[in-house]
């Protein structure tokens, strides 16, 4: 299974268009669509990126990294809305963190309780303050996770 086109612009709309790179919540550098910027990708400091540059970047990183990484954990049959809900999850959270999510544990488990599956989404909301270290509750994932459980959740 891959992204549709509509999971794609789901992502799109929760990370937001950069031209120029910056840090996002957790200190890294990114840019685009929230690609985060690699070892050899020095350039992206430098340069200002088009829209179209910056959705290669995101179809690219979701292709080869997160969408596949969930079609290769899922192992149940899942609909198009819940496998696009689940890689915009991944996307933001990491292949890692996606590995230890209840989401994807639910998903195997084949659960379909809205409010077990939007508390499963809500506890990831939250992000590493690069100063402190610390877990705080970010609003706009607060706000993201509840998205992505009504995407899930749909039929």
């Amino acid at each position: 299974m891959k992204i549709s086109e509509a999971g794609l612009a789901l992502i799109k709309r929760e990370e937001a268009f950069r031209a120029s790179w910056y840090r996002c919540e957790a200190g890294r550098p990114t840019i685009g669509y929230g690609h985060v910027i690699q070892k050899g990708e020095e350039r992206y400091y430098t340069v200002k990126i088009s829209e179209a540059e910056a959705s290669t970047l995101l179809r690219q990183d979701v292709d080869k990294q997160y969408g596949a990484h969930v079609a290769s954990r899922v192992h149940r049959d899942v609909t198009q809305h819940q496998f696009d809900a689940m890689v915009s999850l991944c996307y933001n959270i990491g292949t890692g963190g996606f590995d230890k999510s209840s989401v994807l544990a639910l998903a195997n488990a084949g659960a379909s309780s809205p409010t077990v599956i939007k508390t499963a989404f809500g506890l990831w909301n939250k992000v590493t303050d690069p100063n402190t270290k610390l877990k705080r509750v970010s609003p706009g994932l607060t706000a993201r996770r509840s998205r992505e459980a009504a995407l899930y959740l749909q039929p």
